[in-house]
């Protein structure tokens, strides 16, 4: 505020060179005079370690960082809440995964419906008491026995379970 004409000082205002801009990422509240530096304010995420690292920056506002674990929404381990692929996914293996059932499948990890319950019985086709329902042999088969089946016969066989229409009157 130099007067040449002035011959009475009363107070003298010095110049403060800087940022005079008050929305400017360096404004200098003690500047008077603007020097032309004013940077403009760029928000983003001001950490190199984050995810969303702006390095344009200079105010920082939400950082992300890294969650690891599996992010692959296919995978039998998804997380939802990772954000970074910590190569831990575990690819979905269908199945039956009741270890109480006949085709349980020990690989499996993601029930597909298809478990079947034991049917025990005899599972040789050419035993008497075959069970085609069966899926579990129980030692239970009877081997055909052919003979006379007649308790009033002549020859009856008691082991015989199989009619071999040998049997002679007595």
């Amino acid at each position: 505020n130099y007067n040449s004409s002035a011959n009475t000082n009363s107070g003298c205002t010095y110049a403060i060179y800087g940022c005079t801009d008050p929305n400017a990422f360096n404004y200098d509240v003690n500047a008077n005079v603007n020097n032309g530096s004013c940077i403009d304010v760029v928000i983003g995420c001001t950490d190199s370690t984050a995810l969303n690292y702006n390095s344009n920056a200079n105010t920082n506002n939400g950082c992300i960082y890294p969650i690891l674990g599996c992010t692959d929404e296919e995978a039998f381990n998804y997380d939802s809440s990772a954000n970074t692929d910590d190569g831990s996914c575990i690819p979905l293996i269908y199945g039956c995964t009741d270890n109480t059932q006949f085709n349980y499948d020990e690989n499996a990890n993601t029930e597909n419906g298809s478990c079947i319950e034991f049917a025990y019985g005899c599972m040789d086709s050419t035993a008497f008491n075959y069970d085609p329902t069966a899926n579990t042999d129980n030692g239970t088969c009877i081997p055909f026995i052919y003979g006379c089946t007649d308790p009033s016969a002549f020859n009856y066989n008691a082991d015989a379970n199989v009619e071999d229409f040998s049997c002679i009157d007595v």
